[in-house]
């Protein structure tokens, strides 16, 4: 189902279509290899040496209609998407993010088409929708690179993916995206509402001491007896460039202390933390726990690349190639999430993929041909209650036109 929906969806096509044109026709095209890719991945695959075990499978060969490439093929294609003129700008010392290849640039198109219907240390980010649980932007980074480092254009890259409507957009970030004048201010100018963390500068965290202890109110009892409380803070920056009609923000102070006065483990009585927003009119303590939900999206959307698809380990010392990889395991999250909500029972709609692969992918079957027709024959009850009614709900969605 899932190579079915890859096709019906027509994310295959797009892929044909704005990836760098073969230079030979011979083996398979574009579009083959990013489904095989995207198989790998959601078969359990960690590294491309992994790709012979789906060569192995002739009744897979048979389904898909051609073989899956041979390992070193495989590494070879990823090894396209690096640029070494991109690179040839790299400084001695300090970060760099080079700019993206032709490649990568296509399997970002490919990835929307989805949204729209060897480093010593790497931190990629993504961008992603919380209601639908799409990856809407991804960017591999080497490890030395700051976390707020072009990130307004992530979130503008993120927006431009969605499809073509009017949205009420809501951005909640940790502190990478706290730069008021830059990242906050734009985001405001576009009319979105947004809370982030804030850098716990000198003058906010005096602001904070400062506050009465009346101030204060009781947020939530944790555990080991933990006290989270939240207060307002009159508190307004300093900018570098002060201009009249400037933006002015809320800000929330969290404070974390024991319940019986003893010390933290640390040694420090109290923990203070802050946000800032420009959602003047939700009630104070709403706001604080929608905004720590989004410890249950993006974290939750990370350890998934990581720890359930193939983005923990990194196949190549080529930045380009580690880019593809990296987003290859964005589009098959996505492809996934495509399928439970399209076309698998509501009781797979929150299931990781090591689930689905138990209980989805892994059924048994057998591929034979009658007639000249090329059949799958499955027990009858995995028929009607699984495969069946997934395939009559991917053969009538309306994948649109984009």
């Amino acid at each position: 189902m899932l190579a079915e929906l890859y096709r019906q969806a027509g994310v295959g096509a797009v892929a044909e279509g704005v990836l760098p044109k073969k230079q030979s026709p011979r083996g398979l095209s574009q579009g083959q290899m990013v489904e095989a890719f995207i198989l790998l991945s959601a078969l359990g695959g960690e590294c491309v040496e992994d790709m012979e075990r789906l060569r192995q499978d002739p009744g897979l060969a048979t389904m898909l209609g051609y073989t899956p490439p041979a390992a070193e093929t495989a590494r070879q294609w990823l090894d396209r998407f690096h640029d070494w003129e991109a690179m040839a700008g790299r400084p001695e010392q300090g970060s760099f993010l080079p700019p993206e290849s032709a490649g990568l640039a296509g399997l970002r198109a490919t990835n929307q088409k989805v949204c729209y219907d060897g480093y010593p240390a790497f931190q990629p980010m993504e961008v992603a929708w919380a209601e639908t649980g799409l990856v809407l932007a991804d960017e591999f980074r080497e490890g030395n690179i700051p976390a707020s480092k072009g990130i307004k254009g992530m979130v503008d890259e993120a927006y431009a993916a969605l499809p073509p409507r009017q949205w009420t957009v809501r951005v909640r970030s940790d502190s990478a995206a706290y730069e008021p004048e830059g990242v906050l201010d734009h985001w405001h100018q576009q009319g979105w509402e947004f809370v982030v963390s804030a850098d716990m500068s000198p003058q906010l965290r005096a602001a904070i001491e400062a506050l009465p202890e009346e101030d204060w109110q009781p947020w939530k009892r944790e555990g080991r007896g933990m006290l989270r409380e939240w207060a307002e803070v009159p508190y307004v920056p300093s900018r570098v460039h002060e201009k009249k009609g400037a933006p002015v923000y809320r800000y929330l102070a969290i404070r974390v202390r024991p319940q019986q006065g003893s010390l933290l483990e640390d040694g420090v009585g109290v923990r203070h933390f802050a946000v800032v927003t420009n959602r003047w009119a939700m009630e104070a303590q709403a706001l604080l726990e929608w905004h720590r939900g989004k410890a249950g999206t993006i974290e939750h959307i990370h350890h998934i690349l990581t720890n359930e698809l193939g983005a923990g380990v990194y196949p190549s010392a080529k930045h380009g190639a580690n880019a593809a990889w990296l987003r290859l395991q964005v589009l098959t999250h996505n492809l996934l999430q495509l399928l439970k909500a399209v076309a698998l029972p509501p009781e797979y709609g929150h299931a990781y993929p090591k689930r689905l692969r138990f209980a989805v992918f892994t059924q048994v079957g057998q591929v034979v041909r009658h007639a000249g027709t090329l059949l799958l024959r499955v027990l009858n009850a995995l028929w009607e209650q699984l495969l069946g009614p997934g395939q009559r709900r991917l053969l009538v969605a309306d994948w649109g036109s984009g």
